[in-house]
């Protein structure tokens, strides 16, 4: 005999299951999917911002490290220039002794300029502490300010080293007609 138990026939009387509309992260009829693909979501940003805060971080360091490389470039360039100035004076000073008195000992005067060299040498030295001291603490602008007051003492350097060419050049002349002048006529 058959029983028939009405409780216990299909329980769910539909017979298609409707699933509600599918979303972003709905796999199916759990939301279980959902909170896998929000987490990795949430991982992916996190990495990104990350690395961005790194490759940020790592581009200001390398800014910092170029103008300090540029601020110690810029030093031995000027103290090069120094030297090379120191030099030339000394070779000018040497090319007087040819002249007579009355023409060398104004500019015998003027090329008696040791003592700037050596004063801007100090400030260089100087300068070179405040790299050595400030460089990792100070800010870029700071850099750059320092920067432009080494650019700047290099352009004004170049133009007395310019000068410096062309006194050597009229020396040179002069030097040449000090020495016809000192031969007789008929030699």
């Amino acid at each position: 005999m058959v029983v028939f138990a009405s409780h216990k026939v299909n329980q769910n009387r539909s017979v298609l299951k409707v699933y509600p509309k599918a979303r972003f992260g709905h796999t199916g009829p759990g939301h279980r999917g959902n909170r896998i693909e929000t987490w990795l979501v949430t991982i992916a940003v996190c990495l990104t911002l990350a690395v961005a805060g790194l490759w940020l971080r790592d581009r200001g360091g390398r800014s910092r490290q170029n103008a300090i490389r540029a601020l110690l470039d810029g030093a031995d360039a000027l103290e090069s220039h120094l030297q090379e100035c120191r030099e030339r004076m000394r070779h000018l000073r040497d090319m007087l002794v040819v002249l007579p008195e009355e023409m060398s000992a104004r500019a015998d005067s003027a090329l008696q300029a040791d003592a700037k060299v050596q004063a801007a040498l100090k400030d260089l030295l100087a300068h070179r502490l405040w790299i050595q001291q400030h460089a990792t603490t100070a800010s870029l602008h700071e850099l750059a300010q320092a920067q432009r007051a080494l650019d700047q003492s290099g352009a004004t350097l170049q133009s007395q080293l310019d000068r410096l060419a062309t006194i050597s050049s009229d020396l040179q002349r002069a030097q040449a007609d000090a020495r016809s002048v000192k031969r007789p006529p008929g030699q």
